[in-house]
């Protein structure tokens, strides 16, 4: 799979670091390039231990004082590999000690230079219209989404919570986030009886569009490696593939 190039690790740690402030967690501390999070188990994203920088050493402390760390916080412990990091060895040894390998997921980039991209019928609201929203596409129970909504209720920077209508209905929604001339996007979903409609292009041009009236230079976004789908209609939109990363969990 080609990647494309780009300054490499410097503008990859924008993009990770982008993505923290996008989707908040409770807690936050980094030490020797391992980013731990905890948001009450919500998304492993915002509940897992990143390594951001190549690892060197006593490979047995730091899984310890990640183990510790989410074991005070009665979770698994999970840690996140980008793969610009080059952290093989750290990944054998996670593999050593029972950790495995899921979701392998994939951050898509583009430019937003000299970009345009057509205005949709979005509604934008605000963040407890647009959970109930994003609910009822998907038929979940907003109940069972409270550590969801504190997640949304955390975000400090520039965001648009935005539902796409069709003949009145809401048919797809999604959260885009412009976080230091960053647009990342998120939670895009699409109603199932109305999916292969178009309706994920238009949602995504009219998020796009807002992004760029609002300043936004460049756009990425993460993106489950076989989720092709979702790969085809970014890539439509002229995002390429950036890195990768992939999830270690504890088998204990």
């Amino acid at each position: 799979m080609a990647f494309i190039f780009m300054d490499m690790n410097m503008e990859f740690q924008e993009i990770e670091y982008a993505g923290f402030r996008s989707w908040p967690s409770i807690e936050e501390t980094v030490n020797d390039g391992v980013v731990l999070r905890y948001s009450h188990g919500y998304t492993k994203r915002a509940n897992s231990a990143t390594v951001t920088l190549p690892q060197k050493g006593n490979y047995a402390a730091l899984v310890s004082r990640c183990e510790s760390y989410f074991e005070e916080k009665g979770l698994p412990c999970i840690f996140r590999l980008p793969s610009f990091c080059n952290n093989q060895p750290l990944d054998r040894y996670l593999d050593r000690c029972d950790y495995k390998a899921i979701d392998r997921s994939l951050i898509l980039y583009r430019s937003l230079a000299g970009a345009s991209f057509e205005s949709s019928n979005l509604i934008m609201k605000n963040c407890h219209e647009w959970m109930a929203s994003y609910c009822r596409i998907r038929d979940m129970d907003i109940n069972q989404h409270s550590a969801h909504m504190e997640i949304l209720q955390r975000i400090k920077d520039k965001v648009v919570m935005a539902v796409l209508l069709d003949n009145n209905e809401e048919v797809a929604c999604g959260i885009g986030v412009i976080s230091n001339g960053y647009f990342g996007v998120f939670d895009v979903v699409s109603k199932q009886t109305a999916r292969k409609m178009g309706h994920g292009t238009k949602l995504m041009n009219g998020m796009l569009n807002w992004a760029m009236l609002n300043g936004a230079t460049k756009a990425y976004l993460q993106v489950v490696a076989d989720n092709h789908a979702a790969i085809s209609l970014y890539k439509k939109l002229g995002y390429q593939n950036c890195y990768e990363y992939w999830y270690r969990i504890s088998n204990k």
